[in-house]
């Protein structure tokens, strides 16, 4: 866990603000391909699904289901992570939003060798809020994203 005094020593600086997925590529194809599986299973079934009486419960059970996974295939897909000189935020349709001044705890956790698949999270604490976690995927937002949890910009091998 990191102390709030490097960002703030990071937030005296300024920085363009930087925009980028907050996926991974192979997170989204993987999505992808699962979401293409789905769909080829229920085109299989769909005879004899057609032939089964279904209660009104089961149906409205099965719509929901379907509404939460396009939704989150969706965020996978669209979600963008945002830092500005004042917040962080991320999302695509509603975006969930921190203030920099707000956060009174940061921790970056991130496995470099597997960053192509596993999207690095920043978990912030701010305050009454409780902790929100953001997924960072494009470099340009993790090196700002490093600048403000350390102080520095990571260096290059």
């Amino acid at each position: 866990m990191t102390s709030a005094a490097a960002m703030q020593d990071a937030t005296a600086h300024s920085f363009t603000p930087v925009e980028g997925r907050s996926f991974p590529r192979a997170v989204q194809g993987l999505a992808t391909l699962a979401m293409i599986g789905l769909l080829a299973s229920g085109w299989t079934a769909r005879a004899a699904l057609a032939t089964m009486t279904l209660p009104p419960e089961l149906l409205l059970l099965a719509g929901l289901a379907a509404v939460v996974v396009v939704w989150s295939y969706l965020n996978i897909l669209c979600s963008t992570t945002r830092v500005s000189n004042d917040a962080i935020s991320q999302g695509w349709l509603w975006r969930t939003s921190v203030r920099l001044r707000d956060i009174a705890q940061v921790k970056l956790l991130r496995f470099k060798p597997l960053d192509f698949v596993v999207a690095p999270r920043l978990v912030v604490r701010a305050g009454a809020l409780g902790n929100t976690t953001f997924h960072v995927a494009d470099p340009a937002v993790l090196a700002v994203v490093d600048l403000l949890v350390h102080g520095r910009a990571e260096q290059a091998p």
